[in-house]
């Protein structure tokens, strides 16, 4: 049962990263569960019953997910400059809705701890909602409102050329939601990667 504040809620995995340091894409790599990390995660997502969406560069991922009912695929257009740039192509200007956005490379993430970070959102809905893995938040895995000052001081940041996520996390309100570590745990180079299968 989707209660009120959630009606508005949408899904948002953040997919279309270079992934540079890893020198490979990390959203194809092998997951322990079966598949990879991007469809891994896509099937934690659906049971939460809200509509799911992949921002991504990649044609592949949307060719990866062609068949999963209830998620789509939007191909983020050039320039690609970053999550906080990627968010400025999902977040609505109109109040009224909200974003769950996360990113990719959490692939310990599961269904129950999403919905820990969502109900603490329902509690303050007019916040937006950041993990914490109980050392330092995880900005990238956040509950977000739509419209101001969500939106119009993205939009600020963005025209000063000013791409950091934490720079416009520090100007909207927004709660520490603390999650377990072991589920917030990313990879970005291979050495990560390694203690992450270890």
């Amino acid at each position: 049962m989707v209660d009120d504040v959630n009606q508005g809620l949408r899904v948002c995995v953040l997919s279309g990263g270079s992934s540079r340091r890893m020198g490979r894409d990390k959203a194809l790599l092998p997951h322990p569960s079966g598949g990879v990390w991007l469809t891994a995660l896509v099937d934690q997502l659906l049971p939460l019953g809200h509509p799911l969406q992949v921002l991504s560069r990649h044609p592949v991922h949307a060719e990866l997910l062609a068949h999963r009912p209830g998620c789509s695929v939007l191909l983020e257009p050039p320039p690609w400059n970053g999550p906080l740039q990627a968010l400025a192509r999902l977040l609505p200007s109109q109040p009224g809705e909200a974003l769950l956005v996360l990113p990719v490379d959490m692939p310990r993430l599961r269904t129950a701890v999403v919905q820990q970070l969502i109900a603490a959102w329902n509690r303050a809905p007019e916040q937006a909602a950041v993990a914490h893995d109980g050392q330092r938040l995880q900005p990238l895995l956040a509950v977000i409102p739509s419209g101001s000052p969500f939106r119009s001081c993205l939009d600020q940041q963005l025209q000063r050329g000013e791409l950091r996520w934490m720079d416009w996390l520090t100007c909207v309100p927004h709660q520490a939601v603390r999650l377990p570590a072991e589920a917030l745990v990313n990879a970005n180079c291979p050495a990560d990667l390694a203690a992450l299968e270890g």
